[in-house]
C-alpha cells in the first residue's frame, strides 16, 4: 500500500490542475465563488458584498454563489473575506433557475 502513496499524491495534483485550468473563473464579470464546506449562504453572501460585487443568484450547495465582479481585484479581496476558489458558473456551480428556486 505504501508504495501506490506516490501515484496517489500525482494523481490528484493533476486532478486539481487540470480542474482549475478547465474551470478557471475570469478576472472580472461572472463567476462562481466557492467558500470553505459547512459555510451559510448568509455568510457566503455577506462576504461577498463586502469583497464588493453583486449576487447574481444562489447554486445547489450553500457555500457556493455565482456573482459578478464589477473589478479584476475582486479575487483578491474575496479571499481576504473567506473565499477558497474561483470558478466558472457551471455545471453544479450554475445558478439556479427561477423553476428550481420555487
Amino acid at each position: 500500500m505504501r508504495d501506490f502513496v506516490p501515484a496517489l499524491i500525482f494523481s490528484l495534483a493533476v486532478l486539481l490542475i487540470t480542474f482549475t485550468t478547465v474551470a478557471a473563473a475570469p478576472e472580472q464579470g461572472e463567476m462562481a465563488v466557492v467558500f470553505p464546506p459547512f459555510t451559510s449562504e448568509q455568510a457566503a453572501w455577506t462576504a461577498i458584498l463586502q469583497a464588493g460585487a453583486f449576487v447574481v443568484a444562489p447554486t445547489r450547495l450553500s457555500n457556493i454563489v455565482v456573482i459578478y465582479a464589477p473589478s479584476a481585484d475582486f479575487q483578491q479581496r474575496a479571499r481576504a473575506e473567506g473565499a477558497l476558489l474561483f470558478v466558472k458558473a457551471e455545471g453544479l456551480c450554475a445558478p439556479l433557475t427561477p423553476k428550481e428556486l420555487s
